[in-house]
């Protein structure tokens, strides 16, 4: 038996488990709208005031269920001011099914207003984009979306639909729900065991995927049974391997030259689910060191051997992949072997972390606040379970050498660079799990670009914790200036001193300011005890 269109498209989002649409609507939407309207159980429509803010919860959200966010934007406008936030996605692999409204189709060669490309706008940002021509294709086309929008390597897809196709007075067929299986090991795992045991100093980088897959227990029994060196991905988006195991080195800072010195002691290396190395600044050189065996594992093909050489290219599942590996492991490398392995890493990991808990204590006293201190103060009051959504550029950086976190989904980022993100990310992780405390650790200058968010933070109730650094400029570009060698100040990076409780007020979202790196760590250890939204302002020193 048929439906209309728009009553289509809300079945279809309700059987693909979409409990929340984020959207910001207009008239080319008004069809989906009333549809909304009339289903019982449809939805819930969460409203941003901005297309940027509206992408950042959905992608939140994505991460946090596990689950393909949906989100309705309207007409070319629409579209154009969430593509920063598609690219986000797409380069950080959250999977969002994104429709825009198109015009109505029966004026559209007159150039109406609202009407654009909208497919070749969205093209460069998304996996996929569908321009639906005819109501009966929409049905069939938003299932490929949903199936598309998980399949490695994961990420937004967007079609475009008129609205007066949406409106039409036909009957449409809902094509069933094909379920897959999930997917399962990598072939060839036991030449990869060869070689991971036969190693004198195995080291692992820990991608993205291994957050995103679920596979940090079986990437963490991989590392223990060999006794290999961790370190994160550069910038990575996820916690992929727990920050306080002895075997963990930190994250491979975003530079060629930096990460073959990090790697330069090792003779095997592992990297699984990372996205090459995503370097910043260009250095010259490839990544890895000479001599250097790499075994990579992907779920998705197209990343094996993409920018190096792997002497063993494995695609599968990394959960499965990994566990089997840790397997095989244990019956080739000795216990001893694995046990003093990880006893030598743990003490030189834990100088280093001990260096840098003195520099950041050392630097309490301070005023106004250091960022160290600053740092320093969020990872220690982080009530137990916290999500930390960060977008702090140079703080940030900072934060990661000092946070202790365990539990997977507790830290995330976004690598794809586009700034604005922080604010609508952490709504969209409260909402997706409520009960659980969230503290976003945002500089000011990516604030800015997302402030819009605190509307639907307000709106939502969110009890969402937003720190602010605010140390006054675009600190990441002057920092980068100097190291090229630029002479006097850089221009266009000076912000000047910002009054961020003003800008909560304005948007109903209660705030404070922090005088201490004691009332900074005070604040939020008090993130577990909110029942709304509370933005705390921190000035740092220049």
């Amino acid at each position: 038996m048929g439906t209309r269109p728009a009553l289509a498209l809300v079945d279809i989002l309700r059987d693909e488990g979409v409990d929340r649409i984020f959207g910001n609507p207009g008239t080319t939407e008004l069809p989906f709208l009333a549809a909304l309207s009339e289903t019982e159980g449809a939805p819930e429509y969460v409203l941003g005031v901005h297309e940027g803010a509206v992408v950042a919860m959905a992608d939140g959200y994505a991460r946090a269920t596990g689950r393909p966010a949906f989100v309705s934007l309207h007409a070319a406008g629409g579209l154009a001011n969430a593509l920063l936030g598609l690219l986000n996605a797409r380069r950080s692999r959250t999977p969002l099914v994104v429709t825009a409204g198109q015009q109505d189709r029966r004026h559209l060669q007159q150039d109406p207003m609202l009407s654009g490309d909208l497919v070749a706008l969205a093209a460069p940002a998304v996996k996929a984009a569908y321009d639906i021509q005819h109501a009966h294709d929409l049905p069939l086309a938003l299932r490929r979306a949903f199936a598309l929008a998980v399949r490695p390597p994961a990420g937004p897809v967007f079609l475009s639909v008129p609205t007066d196709l949406l409106a039409e007075d036909t009957e449409v067929e809902v094509p069933a729900r094909t379920p897959t299986p999930p997917p399962g090991p990598a072939p060839g795992i036991e030449h990869a065991a060869v070689l991971l045991a036969g190693a004198a100093r195995p080291a692992v980088v820990a991608g993205d995927g291994v957050g995103r897959e679920g596979a940090v227990a079986a990437l963490v029994r991989t590392a223990e049974a060999c006794g290999a060196t961790v370190h994160h991905q550069p910038m990575a988006d996820c916690l992929d391997f727990p920050t306080t195991h002895p075997l963990y080195a930190g994250m491979l800072p975003p530079r060629h030259d930096a990460i073959r010195a990090a790697l330069a002691p090792h003779d095997v290396l592992l990297i699984a689910g990372a996205h090459a190395f995503t370097p910043h600044q260009y250095t010259p050189g490839p990544a890895l060191p000479p001599g250097l065996t790499v075994v990579q594992l992907d779920s998705d093909a197209d990343e094996i051997g993409r920018n190096f050489p792997a002497e063993a290219g494995l695609v599968g599942a990394l959960e499965p992949s990994l566990d089997r590996l840790a397997g095989l492991l244990r019956e080739r490398v000795p216990a001893h072997t694995a046990k003093s392995r990880t006893l030598r890493a743990g003490e030189r990991h834990g100088t280093a972390r001990d260096r840098a808990e003195s520099a950041a204590r050392a630097a309490y006293s301070a005023a106004p606040l250091d960022p160290w201190a600053a740092a320093h103060a969020v990872a220690h009051g982080l009530p137990p379970g916290t999500a930390v959504v960060e977008e702090a550029i140079t703080v940030g950086l900072l934060l990661r050498r000092l946070v202790r976190l365990e539990r997977p989904g507790s830290y995330t980022h976004t690598v794809g660079g586009g700034l604005g993100w922080g604010i609508g990310a952490a709504v969209g992780r409260a909402l997706a799990e409520p009960g659980r405390p969230v503290v976003a650790v945002l500089g000011d200058g990516c604030a800015l670009f997302g402030l819009q968010g605190l509307w639907s933070a307000a709106r939502q109730s969110a009890p969402v914790l937003f720190v602010v650094m605010g140390n006054g400029a675009y600190r990441t570009v002057q920092d980068t200036y100097e190291a090229m060698g630029g002479r006097g100040r850089c221009p266009g990076t000076e912000l000047g001193p910002l009054d961020f409780t003003r800008a909560a007020g304005f948007f109903g979202v209660d705030a404070v300011r922090a005088h201490s790196a004691r009332h900074l760590r005070e604040l939020v250890s008090g993130a577990a005890e909110l029942t709304g939204p509370l933005l705390v302002d921190v000035p740092l020193r220049p």
